[in-house]
């Protein structure tokens, strides 16, 4: 039951992330006044949240969940 509730809370978080990115992403291509600019930033950007999203999710994926909760209930 508790990874259960875990695992929910985690992909609430990864939704959030996945929507806060979005969001700058937009922003990052409508305002930027540099064409080369907006493309160099749009590219490390989406390089850099999606490295740091897979990772996250490899290193959660990793936790052996249920034996460390077991003992909390």
């Amino acid at each position: 039951m508790a990874t259960l509730i875990i695992s929910a809370l985690y992909w609430i978080i990864i939704i959030t992330y996945i929507l806060i990115s979005l969001f700058i992403i937009y922003h990052i291509a409508k305002y930027s006044i540099n064409p080369v600019i907006k493309v160099f930033s749009l590219t490390l950007f989406s390089i850099v949240a999606g490295g740091l999203l897979i990772s996250n999710l490899a290193l959660f994926e990793s936790v052996n969940w249920s034996s460390l909760t077991s003992g909390m209930f």
